[in-house]
């Protein structure tokens, strides 16, 4: 198996002091300087999480749109605007055909993809749907299911009886509070509360069909600390033993929001 390279233009020390900064509020927008972000265009497709929406992405794709880059965040089906599409019916295939087909119709290639949480699940699915497309993959704070795993296969404490339930009632998976995800910030609450939409509950119990081997091209693990207890320590720590890049930042699950001069300048010099 290949891996990519660790080492990047800033040092892993460097980004997660730059981290603690974001996290701290003063990291300024500058931290993405044009000389690094701007070596090639590339295409970041971005895949929310659960309960979300691309909303999410709302100060990352800008940043890398400035930095010269081509960004397309598409919301699956049931969540964000499109909560009025099966959101009682949607599953893991459904929101993995959601992107194969967001692909195929905006003919995209060469293709770093996010996936954030839950989208990790769908990234991975997605890897193995269009594999030749794909340029890099980036896992931030993420699942990175084996094949034949569902997203349960992976939960722990409180929401395992959560989602149990939900599929014994056939009733959607209704939004976690932000502050099981660390968020402390009130302003990223006021924003993200309101556009919350119950995660349907297929989408957490089907298995992924993904890749046997890993295939050749630059994979990228980042995991948020502000996330106490979270599932995606373990992930992360299976990248590191691997050699796979890895940073761990100081930040909430929603590091998008909350540590984004972090996250864009990872993405930018990732790969």
């Amino acid at each position: 198996m290949n891996t990519t390279k660790t080492k990047t233009d800033l040092s892993r020390r460097t980004l997660v002091k730059a981290a603690g900064l974001a996290a701290a509020g003063s990291l300024t927008a500058g931290f993405v300087t044009p000389s690094r972000a701007q070596r090639h265009s590339r295409t970041f497709l971005l895949v929310h999480g659960a309960w979300h929406g691309s909303f999410v992405w709302r100060e990352l794709a800008p940043k890398l749109r400035a930095a010269g880059h081509s960004v397309t965040a598409p919301t699956l089906t049931g969540l964000g605007e499109r909560k009025h599409t099966l959101n009682d019916l949607a599953n893991l295939e459904t929101h993995i055909q959601d992107i194969v087909n967001h692909i195929e119709m905006e003919d995209l290639h060469d293709i770093d993809l996010v996936g954030w949480s839950y989208g990790g699940m769908v990234t991975t699915g997605v890897l193995a749907r269009v594999t030749e497309r794909i340029r890099s993959m980036i896992y931030l704070d993420a699942f990175v299911p084996d094949n034949g795993k569902a997203l349960i296969d992976y939960a722990e404490g409180p929401v395992v009886p959560l989602f149990n339930e939900s599929r014994i009632n056939d009733t959607a998976i209704p939004p976690i509070p932000l502050e099981v995800f660390g968020v402390q910030d009130d302003s990223i609450k006021q924003f993200v509360n309101p556009r919350l939409v119950p995660q349907p509950w297929r989408t957490t119990f089907q298995p992924v069909d993904a890749l046997a081997t890993r295939p050749d091209i630059p994979f990228t693990y980042v995991h948020c600390l502000g996330f106490v207890d979270s599932p995606f320590g373990y992930f992360h720590d299976k990248f590191k033993a691997e050699g796979v890049n890895t940073f761990e930042i100081q930040a909430s699950h929603l590091c998008m929001l909350d540590a984004v001069d972090t996250v864009a300048d990872i993405l930018l010099t990732s790969a």
